[in-house]
């Protein structure tokens, strides 16, 4: 069997801040916690804009401490398409980084190869000239900041 590495070509970078979390509490799924956009924006060589304040992320912290993440945005660009995007994830920190990478203070000082954040999205769009979007699966490599979170997301090949 001679298996290859997937190819990717990167679509943009994007930069959520999030409200404070809505904490449901413990569930049978784990500690339910539901994190509203608040604004956010992306930039690429194809495409640019902002992330509109109808989405958010309902997020479960798992009794191993890990998360899943479970995310609905809509992105506007700056030629006035809107494109739903839907991704979900799974966010790995290890017990000797947690403090620093949930802290608003030092999460920047933790590199993010040093955790693991990924995604699997899909998008939606009724714009012609986003239509590509529809025809893909994007994965993203995600990082903590102090406002929110951000995500490299690429085009699998």
């Amino acid at each position: 069997m001679n298996i290859q590495p997937l190819k990717t070509k990167p679509i943009f970078d994007m930069h959520v801040t999030l409200k404070s979390p809505l904490n449901i509490g413990s569930t049978y799924a784990g500690n339910r916690m539901i994190f509203d956009v608040e604004s956010g924006f992306f930039s690429g060589d194809t495409m640019n804009g902002t992330l509109k304040s109808s989405g958010g992320d309902w997020l479960i912290l798992h009794p191993d401490g890990s998360l899943s993440l479970d995310v609905r945005v809509c992105l506007e660009t700056d030629d006035n398409a809107l494109i739903y995007m839907h991704y979900k994830g799974r966010w790995v920190v290890p017990d000797h980084l947690k403090q620093q990478v949930f802290s608003t203070d030092s999460c920047e000082q933790v590199d993010k190869d040093e955790y693991y954040l990924r995604t699997l999205i899909m998008f939606e769009t009724s714009d012609k000239r986003y239509k590509w979007l529809n025809d893909l699966v994007a994965v993203s490599q995600g990082y903590r900041t102090p406002v929110g979170i951000s995500y490299n997301v690429m085009a699998v090949l």
